[in-house]
């Protein structure tokens, strides 16, 4: 379709899942941390402030354990299946280890194994990995992106 009909169609789908986690809200009381998948395609290095200007509280999307890296797998899977998608991921030259977005150094044992091997300082999530092992690629290079923030209450 055209890029027109892709954004009418991620909009339904965002709106979907927001209606989803407010039933939700009502049956268990609290809502757990969502996903939103970005339909355009930008370089990584101006896709934070993106996530944080469309929802408070929101950043490129980090994983806290290996459950919610096979949840944001299947979210990824579902709504695009085949193009590389940002992580909240980068390489920081000076302290040599890799960082979420929010700040919290990265741990390959707790949460989402991946490859830092690939020469660039951002990490993507790519289809040859069914979207379940993070690469390392170049910061200005276009790919889709998926935010991750907490509904308030």
């Amino acid at each position: 379709g055209t890029p027109s009909e892709e954004r009418r169609m991620m909009a339904a789908r965002c709106a979907l899942l927001l209606l989803c986690c407010m039933v939700l809200l009502q049956v268990v009381a609290s809502c757990p941390q969502l996903w939103v998948s970005r339909a355009l395609a930008m370089p990584r290095i101006s896709l934070q402030e993106q996530c944080q200007n469309s929802y408070s509280g929101a950043h490129l999307a980090w994983v806290e354990e290996p459950k919610e890296a096979a949840t944001l797998s299947r979210v990824v899977m579902y709504y695009q299946r085949t193009q590389p998608v940002w992580l909240g991921l980068h390489y920081l030259r000076q302290s040599r280890d890799w960082r979420w977005t929010h700040g919290e150094k990265y741990d390959d044992l707790q949460t989402l194994p991946g490859n830092g091997a690939q020469g660039g300082s951002c990490a993507l999530l790519t289809r040859s990995s069914s979207f379940t092992v993070w690469s390392s690629a170049d910061c200005d290079r276009q790919h889709h992106f998926i935010c991750k923030f907490t509904p308030l209450q």
